[in-house]
């Protein structure tokens, strides 16, 4: 009789925690993904400081080896023109594995301390297994001057 229910609060508790700790390691291998993204996002912030912004980017300026950042979770980096990064997931446990798209956002006129803020969005897979790296900052509206 001990053993039955020893075994029933077994049951239970394998049934919380190993969907818990299956969802605790695809976190890891997703914020793993993004942080490979790292290099590619200095490659941008230094090219958009050097030409003095995102606009003024020219198609060579984002020279990147995507193969050097790639690990067991990254298939593929991809920096556009624009300066955005594309990081495709692979092997991380969700289904499917997600794309992330981390675009560049001027922040020198907010005066913050970074010229270049970025923004992640999943723009491929589950939205709900957005990793807690993968933000949408606010930007302030931009000033206005009033003219009397």
């Amino acid at each position: 009789m001990i053993g039955l229910a020893l075994l029933a609060i077994v049951a239970v508790v394998a049934t919380i925690a190993i969907p818990t700790w299956r969802n605790h390691r695809v976190a890891e291998h997703l914020d793993e993904a993004l942080q490979s993204g790292e290099a590619a996002k200095l490659v941008v912030m230094e090219a958009a400081t050097v030409r003095g912004g995102l606009s003024q980017l020219k198609p060579g300026d984002l020279t990147f080896n995507a193969a050097s950042s790639l690990n067991a979770y990254v298939s593929k980096i991809d920096v556009s023109e624009s300066g955005r990064v594309t990081i495709a997931t692979r092997n991380t446990g969700a289904a499917p594995d997600p794309v992330f798209l981390l675009t560049p956002l001027d922040n020198s006129a907010t005066g913050g301390n970074a010229p270049l803020i970025w923004s992640c969005d999943i723009i491929a897979g589950n939205t709900q297994r957005m990793p807690t790296r993968c933000v949408r900052p606010a930007l302030p509206a931009p000033a206005t001057t009033i003219k009397g």
